[in-house]
């Protein structure tokens, strides 16, 4: 997501929490946490953590949007601290299901 602000390829639409889980090549989960959506869209999201992530981690995450959970897999694009513990983590998505796009759409 190397886009600038201007050049999105989609709309983000501000979100609250989601749960993501780390996943190595063999998708064996290496670690899971929570983090607060500052935002998504139909190809990203953007999350603040207290986990510094790395950048090509591949992500397996939960997101709430209206009354259903969607789940996603993404790629780490970019991780920036934020201080006070707090990193800005950006994921790009690479796989979602057509059913939880299609509740993503709606969404935003």
């Amino acid at each position: 997501m190397t886009e600038g602000f201007n050049n999105r390829r989609h709309h983000r639409t501000d979100s609250l929490n989601l749960s993501y889980f780390n996943v190595d090549e063999n998708d064996q989960i290496v670690d899971q946490g929570m983090g607060r959506t500052l935002n998504i869209s139909q190809s990203g999201i953007l999350l603040e953590t207290t986990t510094e992530l790395s950048t090509g981690q591949l992500m397996d995450m939960e997101m709430a949007m209206h009354d259903q959970l969607i789940a996603a897999r993404g790629t780490v694009i970019h991780c920036q601290p934020l201080g006070d513990g707090q990193f800005q983590v950006g994921i790009e998505f690479t796989a979602i299901k057509d059913k939880d796009l299609a509740i993503l759409k709606d969404f935003i």
